[in-house]
């Protein structure tokens, strides 16, 4: 029995490895409501795709767009999106909402490092 407990070590081990392959893409979450993203700072890692899940606990359909990315996502209130992109190259990127930037200022900073 104590052997088998070894075993099951290695197995832990075999998982620790496998996690550096899941490091390729990264993930976060924002929420949309009155107006702005929370947070309205993301950061990513060029070359490496993100996956950002999008919340609207707002009253209003919402959107989370990067023009540069080609990322163009609605929400419609008391809903959830998910995209997945890839930025390229290292800087800020703006992302907002296409219905509520001009008339509410709703954006936010991608920090691609």
């Amino acid at each position: 029995m104590g052997l088998s407990g070894c075993g099951g070590g290695g197995g832990g081990k075999k998982t620790a490895t496998a996690k550096p392959a899941a490091s390729s893409e990264s993930s976060t979450s924002i929420v949309t409501q009155d107006f702005k993203f929370v947070p309205n700072a993301l950061t990513a890692k060029a070359g490496q795709a993100i996956t950002v899940t999008i919340k609207n606990n707002g009253q209003a359909e919402h959107n989370f767009s990067i023009d540069s990315l080609k990322v163009d996502k609605d929400i419609e209130k008391g809903e959830s999106a998910t995209v997945t992109f890839t930025p390229t190259q290292a800087g800020g990127i703006e992302f907002f909402c296409k219905y509520h930037k001009a008339s509410n200022g709703m954006t936010g900073t991608l920090t691609v490092s």
